[in-house]
């Protein structure tokens, strides 16, 4: 399940946004879809998405080629549960459109890169664009999915058949996906008691644009993995059923500097095992960020999950 699309109602939430900052009203300007203009005569080209490619179209270059006054160049970034606002010089745009990469339907087209306080553009590193704002997202939580998982959470399994790797990974994406989190598995085709994990997983390929790159590699192989609304991994779970910890350990620290809660998962009788490795280079430095889970602790935890989900369907329900 990815982030959704820039929708047009989200561009009436920006442009309503916009105008409570300016304290003015906006109407469209020439071509209407991305360029306004408020009753001052300032004009905004807003832009909108979830990715950090933007596109300009010849017909707006040709409505901007000229264009002396100064103006805003408005960028709504969408993430799951709020649109960022970043605000830049539209005349420094236009200054700087000869920069840009240019596209087969003789357009133009540059890519963003997010700071801490705004983003700035690739292709003219000079253009920075300030964040001005943040826009909630009314309800992003797919309600539909969470009654999906409710219910196969609470699909009665056969408590004699021996539990395998992969119902131990289920269990932890069902537990993630029901607290809000994306949920992503390098086992997609695999089958557990509670179905396939790839289905049950919220992303079908490993989140990669809040990684830094030299960390994605060993990141997309660990069993489990939990992210944040704006993809950044969270939580990462090492599976030990019948493989040696000591790789299950290795995977996470090639990920540690990522700040992940790195967890392994076995058996009880693999806890000295896991107190004696973390001990050991290249683990020791950061041992005190390793945590130990044994299976009845993940299956408290998948119950309290379970049982929650059946008060929550009776508290909502008539």
């Amino acid at each position: 399940m990815t982030t959704e699309k820039f929708l047009a109602y989200d561009r009436q939430l920006v442009i309503e946004e916009l105008e409570k900052i300016q304290k003015t009203k906006f109407l469209p300007y020439k071509s209407g879809k991305k360029l306004y203009i408020d009753e001052k005569g300032m004009v905004y080209y807003v832009f909108g998405g979830t990715g950090d490619w933007h596109g300009i179209t010849e017909t707006n270059l040709k409505e901007l080629d000229g264009y002396s006054r100064e103006g805003a160049f408005v960028i709504a970034k969408k993430f799951r549960s709020r649109i960022d606002l970043c605000v830049g010089s539209l005349s420094q745009l236009i200054a700087n459109f000869r920069k840009l990469s240019s596209t087969k339907q003789k357009g133009k087209q540059f890519h963003t890169t997010v700071t801490e306080d705004g983003m700035f553009i690739e292709e003219a590193p000079d253009i920075y664009l300030n964040k001005v704002g943040e826009i909630k997202v009314p309800d992003s939580q797919d309600l539909h999915r969470l009654e999906q998982i409710s219910r196969i959470i609470n699909i009665e399994v056969d408590s004699k058949k021996n539990i395998t790797h992969a119902d131990l990974q289920a269990k932890l994406i069902l537990i993630g996906s029901y607290l809000g989190y994306r949920t992503y598995t390098p086992d997609q085709s695999k089958q557990s008691i509670y179905g396939n994990l790839g289905e049950l997983c919220s992303e079908n390929e490993f989140p990669e644009s809040a990684i830094p790159s030299m960390h994605i590699d060993s990141a997309r192989f660990i069993d489990v993995i939990w992210f944040d609304d704006e993809g950044f991994p969270t939580h990462g779970f090492e599976v030990e059923h019948t493989t040696d910890i000591t790789k299950g350990l290795l995977r996470l620290y090639q990920v540690h500097k990522l700040r992940i809660k790195m967890f392994i998962v076995a058996e009880e009788s693999n806890r000295s095992r896991f107190l004696r490795e973390v001990k050991k280079n290249p683990f020791h430095s950061v041992q005190e960020e390793y945590i130990f889970k044994n299976y009845d602790e993940l299956d408290s935890f998948f119950e309290g999950v379970k049982e929650f989900t059946v008060k929550q369907k009776s508290f909502f329900t008539k």
